[in-house]
């Protein structure tokens, strides 16, 4: 199960073009999709007895920030809702697996985006949660000089 934003949805294509649908069929597994275009990490909490827990999946990844970061949510908020989404997941037998947010072009936006990512490794970290870095190679890429032809929005 992948619970998260349009980054999990596959904007701006579709769910077959989403890292969730390549995931699932490198790794030769069934994983659902339940990103939503535009959802806060609040959003991603407030579906996920419906869209997570009524699916009994095993494991469940993690992936939001995006959205909460360009609208300059508190990181106390956005930790909240993370702690309450593995709160959940370990109540009902479902391993969550935390997913650190993409890159963002703007440095606002980044900056936001950086002390989640700093907040959601030590989270991991502490819980002794699998991590999934989603942001290290959008940074790589980046750094070559070729971030923009990764964003259908840049």
């Amino acid at each position: 199960m992948a619970l998260g934003d349009s980054i999990t949805e596959g904007f701006p294509y579709s769910v077959r073009d989403s890292w969730v649908h390549y995931a699932a069929g490198r790794l030769e597994i069934e994983i659902l999709n339940r990103g939503i275009c535009g959802n806060l990490t609040e959003e991603m909490l407030y579906r996920f007895d419906g869209d997570v827990l009524a699916e009994t999946p095993t494991q469940v990844i993690l992936l939001g920030g995006s959205n909460d970061a360009a609208l300059r949510l508190p990181l106390a908020a956005v930790s909240e809702n993370f702690e309450a989404m593995a709160a959940l997941s370990a109540e009902h037998g479902v391993v969550p697996i935390i997913g650190l947010p993409i890159l963002s072009l703007d440095e606002e936006i980044e900056r936001w985006l950086g002390s989640y990512r700093d907040w959601l490794r030590e989270f991991a970290a502490r819980e002794k949660f699998l991590q999934i870095d989603f942001y290290a190679p959008f940074l790589a890429v980046q750094r070559e000089g070729g971030a923009a032809a990764l964003f259908a929005d840049a």
